[in-house]
Parts: structure tokens; C-alpha cells; sequence
């Protein structure tokens, strides 16, 4: 018995810097949500220019995310983890002291180098333990991890509210410092595992693929910008100039920095990751243009927010649950496009006259929503993706995701650069109304392949 509660312990002990580690990514993304307004006041500078720092961020996490992955497999896993927490570390007093706002873009970008390290670092530690033990990875330890991500994304708003309320918009980068000085503490238990064998044969620059990194770098920089002007068809030319460079390059290379291989064999996966891209953008715009729009229309207070953002996502979390336990893949599907829609009616209704009760069951309609479509991609993914290949499909899933957000966070910079109202408030509406209705079109040959395989099972 006694065995068994230290077996435990040392378990816990192992798990708790892992998952800080991973909670810091969603946790710094959404706490900026209910704070961003504030912080734009302070500097002078309109919610449209802020939101630099919500793809600043996105940008860094789309490009490091794969390559601190691949640098935890060349370097060992417990050094890229560290090399993160101490990156998150100075992000953190850079933002704390940032004398102007060209600070805070600085502070983002090492944000999004230090907690992407995170994610595929402890993933590996994991393996690795597992694999050191001749045992294979428990599906709760897996749970742990990809509840931790889900809960700051919880907790992010109201954190976020809350600590602008009380400390100021520089309260959401002081609270890493704390947050990761306890993970580098405790992560003194984890052991140092070796690195993989490497080929002598192949050098580091090929390992890592440093020509795919510049290229997909050059794409997302280009694209970014591009999104953040007037449209205009000339320089869209650019970024999808780079777009055929990156897939014609990464075709021809043993160990692509993106698998576009996976990709073309597999135009089911292809589609998954499509509807990934529109509904992260979906979600991320609920997320971020609502609180703006709270704060300079309906002028509440940021803890105020933060605490309206609350239900919405604990009944994201709570649909998250109920929906999970159907197997039903097209009826997952189909029921978070139509939360979604839904979601966007009600979206479409709110004004400067909504009461606080109004606006509150509105996000429960949008918690709906998030809950029921995070868990119909993961689940349509998992099914799509081949068995060899769920680390590289997954790993893609998240860039898909990333590059979403990148959108939603660019539009928003359009729309809110002098200043938020009901008008360009219902702009975001409409477009998000338009992505919704590009999803139900995408449920069409999800339709047809489903009754396809029920039919194929009828004849046997």
C-alpha cells in the first residue's frame, strides 16, 4: 500500500511541471483577451494596433512549435523544457517593464518561443519515461496534458480580467514569473533523458531543415502582412509565390519541416485540417473581439468581462465532456457548425442596449459552440490520420490552428484600428457567419464518405 501512494507521489511529481508547462501557451493567449483594451489605452494606440500582440504570438508558436519538437529530439527533451521556462522568464520582464508598446511585441515573441518549447518537450519526457519502464503511455497521463490546455484556456479570461483589475495590464506578464520559477523547481525531479541517436551521415542543417523553416517563416511574415491591409490582389501574389516555393521544397526532403506529403496522399486529413482553420478562426474571433467589444461599448470593467467570458468557457468544457461520449463522427460534426450558426445569430443581436443577462446567455450559446467543435475535429482527426503518422497529423492540426488565429487576430487589427463599435463589431459577425456556412459545404463529403463505409459494413 505504501508503495503503491509513493508510486503515486513520484508520478505527480513528474507530471506537475509538464503541465504548467503546457498550460502556459492558452493560459498567455487568452489572459490577454480581457486585458488588450486596457493595455491599448495605456500606450494610446487603438485595439485594432494591438492586436499585434495576439499574432505576434501566433506567428512565433505556428514556426517554433515544430522546431523546438525537433530540437528536444536532437538536444534531449528536459533542455528544450528548461530552454522554454526561461525564455517564458525574460518574455515575462521584458513585458513587467516594457517602457512602450514596441517592448510588449517583444515580450510576445519570446512568449510564443518559451511556451511552444513546452507542448512537444514534455510529450517526449513522457515517451521517454514510458519507453525507459518498457511500458506504454497511460491514456489518463495523455488526458492530464490535454485537460491542463483546455482548463487555462478556462481560467485565461477571468485571470486575465482580474489581474488587469487589481495589478494593471502588466499584472498578465508579471504572473509568469512565479508560474515559472515554481516549474523550474519542481522540474528538477524530471530526469535528463538522453537524446535520439543521430546519423553522422546527416548534418544538423538538414535535421532541422533549415531552408523549409525560412521559407514557411517568409509565407506566414508575407501572409501576416498581407492580412493586415487593405485587400488588394497584387501583393497576395507574394505569399503564395512563397506558399508553391515551401510545398515544391519540402516534396523532395527526407525530414520536411512540413509534411505536405501527408497531406496530398491523404485529401480526407487535408479537409480535417481545413475545417480546423475555420473553426479556430471562429472561435479565436469570439474570443477576442467580444471582449473588446464589452469593454469599449458596454464599458465594463476588465474583471467584469473576464467573468461574463466564465460561463462560456465552463460550458465549453462541459459540452466538450457530453460530446465526447458519442461515436457518432458526422453527428459531431454537424452539431457544432450548427451551435456555430446559432452562435452567430445571436452574435448579430447584441448592441450598445444588450443587457448583462442578454450578452450572458449569448456566450452560452458560443461555450456551445467552442465545446462541441474542439472535440468533432479532434475526434474527426484521430479517425482520419494514419496510425504510423498521428504525432506528424497532429502536429499539423496545431499549425492549421495557429494559422486561424493568425487570421481571426489580423482582421481584428483591421476592423477595430479606429476603435470598436456595434458596426465593425457585426462585420466580424458576418465573416464569421460566411466561415460557418464554408463548414457546412465541407460537411458534404464527410456525408457521402460516412454512408459509404455504413453501406460497406451492411454488405458484410
Amino acid at each position: 500500500m505504501r508503495k503503491e501512494v509513493k508510486d503515486e507521489e513520484v508520478s505527480l511529481r513528474f507530471m506537475m511541471p509538464l503541465i504548467l508547462g503546457t498550460m502556459m501557451n492558452p493560459l498567455n493567449s487568452t489572459m490577454l483577451a480581457t486585458s488588450l483594451f486596457a493595455l491599448c489605452n495605456s500606450f494610446k494606440v487603438s485595439v485594432g494596433q494591438g492586436a499585434i500582440l495576439i499574432t505576434s504570438l501566433y506567428v512565433t508558436s505556428t514556426i517554433a512549435q515544430p522546431l523546438m519538437g525537433r530540437l528536444a529530439d536532437i538536444f534531449s527533451p528536459k533542455k528544450i523544457n528548461t530552454l522554454g521556462f526561461i525564455l517564458v522568464l525574460i518574455a515575462a520582464l521584458i513585458g513587467v517593464f516594457a517602457p512602450a508598446f514596441s517592448w510588449l511585441i517583444a515580450s510576445r515573441i519570446f512568449l510564443g518561443l518559451g511556451t511552444s518549447a513546452a507542448y512537444p518537450s514534455a510529450m517526449a519526457i513522457i515517451n521517454k519515461k514510458y519507453a525507459a519502464i518498457g511500458k506504454p503511455v497511460p491514456g489518463r497521463v495523455l488526458g492530464i496534458i490535454a485537460t491542463s490546455a483546455q482548463v487555462s484556456m478556462v481560467i485565461g479570461p477571468v485571470l486575465g480580467g482580474l489581474l488587469t483589475q487589481w495589478l494593471g495590464w502588466r499584472g498578465i506578464f508579471f504572473i509568469n514569473i512565479p508560474w515559472v520559477l515554481v516549474a523550474l523547481f519542481l522540474s528538477k525531479s524530471i530526469p535528463n533523458y538522453g537524446a535520439a541517436a543521430a546519423n553522422p551521415s546527416v548534418s544538423l542543417f538538414k535535421r532541422l531543415d533549415v531552408p523549409g523553416i525560412m521559407i514557411f517563416s517568409c509565407f506566414l511574415l508575407t501572409l501576416l502582412y498581407v492580412l493586415m491591409q487593405p485587400f488588394a490582389w497584387l501583393p497576395l501574389l507574394i505569399p503564395t509565390f512563397l506558399l508553391a516555393a515551401l510545398i515544391i521544397w519540402e516534396r523532395n526532403q527526407q525530414s520536411p519541416f512540413i509534411d505536405v506529403r501527408l497531406l496530398a496522399t491523404n485529401p480526407s486529413l487535408l479537409l480535417v485540417y481545413v475545417r480546423t482553420l475555420a473553426t479556430t478562426y471562429v472561435l479565436y474571433q469570439v474570443l477576442y473581439a467580444l471582449p473588446q467589444w464589452l469593454e469599449a461599448v458596454k464599458n465594463l470593467s476588465p474583471a467584469n468581462t473576464g467573468l461574463i467570458m466564465l460561463p462560456e468557457s465552463a460550458m465549453a468544457m462541459a459540452m466538450g465532456l457530453l460530446v465526447s461520449k458519442s461515436t457518432k463522427l458526422f453527428r459531431q460534426n454537424l452539431w457544432g457548425v450548427m451551435a456555430m450558426l446559432l452562435c452567430c445569430i445571436a452574435w448579430l443581436t447584441l448592441n450598445v442596449n444588450s443587457t448583462v443577462f442578454y450578452i450572458f446567455l449569448v456566450t452560452l450559446v458560443m461555450g456551445c459552440a467552442e465545446g462541441i467543435n474542439i472535440i468533432a475535429n479532434q475526434a474527426l482527426l484521430n479517425e482520419e490520420a494514419p496510425l504510423a503518422q498521428k504525432g506528424v497529423s497532429f502536429g499539423l492540426s496545431r499549425t492549421f490552428g495557429y494559422l486561424g488565429a493568425i487570421i481571426s487576430g489580423s482582421q481584428i487589427k483591421v476592423l477595430f484600428h479606429n476603435g470598436v463599435t456595434d458596426h465593425n463589431f457585426h462585420i466580424i459577425g458576418y465573416t464569421v457567419m460566411y466561415s460557418c456556412v464554408a463548414l457546412m459545404i465541407l460537411l458534404i463529403p464527410l456525408w457521402f464518405r460516412m454512408r459509404k463505409t455504413e453501406n460497406l459494413k451492411g454488405a458484410v
